[in-house]
């Protein structure tokens, strides 16, 4: 299934068997795709309303524009804290030293974070696991004139244990993206 137009990706292929959600529309919620079989997997097109602040916009442009970075530092992540979400991935072991488990602690717990060229444009990359038990696998880009929104794709699962699944499949789709 190609989608086109979802912020700046241009053009972009899902698998055939895996649709729309309508339960996961509305304002702000992004679009959702599952397969026609299970809910387990989400694919994910999530654009950010709320613009970055100047400071985390300039650390994510410059980050973009260095050569990849397999690995980020700690105090890139807490750098980039805004760009992953201050309540998602944003909030993880690194940007929030509250004891894990409790409600002041991390939602979120980085594997790997690092930055990646996908097709010609150079997006930061988190990899890890929410509390809650659903993993995440996606990418963050800058979108608009000026970088100031942060637009996301990913690969969501309910369980820990899922996501291996669905990787290549989601390799296979970021493979895929045309820029605009």
């Amino acid at each position: 299934m190609k989608l086109q137009n979802i912020g700046v990706i241009g053009e972009v292929t899902l698998p055939d068997n895996w649709y729309e959600r309508a339960d996961k529309k509305g304002a702000g919620s992004g679009r959702t795709f599952s397969p026609n079989v299970t809910t387990e997997a989400e694919i994910v097109f999530f654009p950010r309303i709320v613009p970055l602040d100047e400071a985390s916009r300039k650390v994510f442009i410059h980050l973009l524009k260095e050569a990849e970075i397999d690995n980020l530092s700690d105090e890139q992540i807490l750098a980039l804290r805004t760009v992953m979400g201050v309540a998602t991935a944003g909030d993880n072991q690194i940007t929030n030293s509250g004891t894990p488990g409790t409600l002041d602690g991390p939602v979120f717990y980085i594997e790997n974070a690092r930055t990646v060229d996908i097709n010609g444009k150079t997006v930061l990359r988190v990899i890890g696991n929410y509390t809650n038990g659903k993993s995440f696998n996606g990418i963050f880009y800058p979108a608009g004139a000026e970088g100031k929104i942060v637009e996301e794709l990913f690969l969501q699962t309910t369980r820990t244990e899922s996501i291996d699944k669905y990787l290549t499949l989601f390799e296979k789709v970021l493979s895929t993206v045309a820029w605009r």
